[in-house]
């Protein structure tokens, strides 16, 4: 578990920054060759569309770049041009209401999830070590049963660069995993 007297390194920065780009490329392989049928295929009760998994594991990113860097999340700019049915899923969304998301412009989705990773990669780069130093304050919802409650315990601020890297790099990384599983679902092969 992360002690709290840990400062945060430029050689922690770099680290956490070059996992999270190949995390964001390997985002772009797996969605690279989706088309709406592959997103919005639903193979049965309880198995998720991969529309659930990137709106998901996407805008999760989107929001928690968003409130522990700075700035505004995009979702806003983009949702109109993505036409998402249902709303963003957030962790505990009902398993019901988590089989009904639905992409309707795979394209701009694609857009979107661009923006967001440029965004969290130069918001990375550009923070200041204090920044990512900085404690920000989380709820016990936030944490438990979860990566980072795991990675640092059950404190009621955590260091920026350890939210990061649960709700930004293992939480991609996760959901990259279902991603894989789900193109098989849908038809499609592969990528790593």
């Amino acid at each position: 578990m992360i002690t709290e007297t840990r400062s945060v390194t430029e050689e922690m920065r770099g680290s956490l920054l070059e996992r999270v780009a190949a995390m964001h490329r390997l985002w772009d392989f797996l969605t690279a060759d989706l088309a709406a049928e592959h997103v919005n295929h639903f193979e049965r009760a309880g198995v998720l569309p991969i529309a659930f998994t990137l709106a998901h594991a996407v805008a999760n990113e989107d929001r928690s770049a968003a409130s522990l860097l700075g700035g505004d999340a995009l979702w806003d700019a983009h949702a109109g041009r993505v036409r998402l049915t249902g709303d963003v899923p957030r962790r505990g969304t009902p398993m019901e209401v988590a089989e009904q998301v639905r992409i309707g412009n795979v394209d701009a989705w694609r857009e979107y999830q661009r923006a967001v990773f440029q965004r969290t990669e130069r918001a990375i780069a550009e923070a200041s070590l204090s920044r990512l130093a900085d404690r920000h304050e989380i709820t016990p919802q936030a944490l438990k049963g979860g990566y980072l409650e795991l990675l640092v315990g059950t404190p009621e601020r955590v260091r920026v660069i350890d939210a990061l890297e649960a709700w930004v790099y293992q939480h991609g990384i996760r959901h990259a995993g279902e991603l894989e599983h789900a193109r098989a679902l849908a038809g499609l092969q592969g990528v790593t």
